[in-house]
């Protein structure tokens, strides 16, 4: 019964060190300065084309979806079948 006490005193001192060492890690972390950000042009239009090319990618998905009956019509707002008023990314 006396182990079992000095193995739980022991954990609890482990476990307030852990903790003590996480908070003096995150004020360093907070310390240091935030890294600058860039802006590269060709690399903001190939985020911009991904992002268009990942809609097109979801519209095929949710049409085949629509042709195989596995959801409601005008339940999706990107599927082009569900609803001719919804604004699609090939109509921009």
């Amino acid at each position: 019964m006396n182990s079992i006490k000095t193995m739980c005193f022991c954990l609890i001192a482990l476990c307030s060190v852990n903790i003590a060492l996480q908070f003096s890690i995150l004020k360093e972390i907070e310390k240091e300065k935030p890294l600058p950000t860039l802006s590269i042009p060709a690399l903001d239009k190939l985020i911009g084309d991904s992002k268009a090319r990942e809609s097109m990618i979801m519209q095929v998905i949710l049409l085949g979806q629509h042709k195989g009956g596995l959801h409601e019509g005008e339940s999706i707002d990107l599927c082009p079948a569900c609803s001719v008023e919804n604004l699609r990314i090939t109509d921009l």
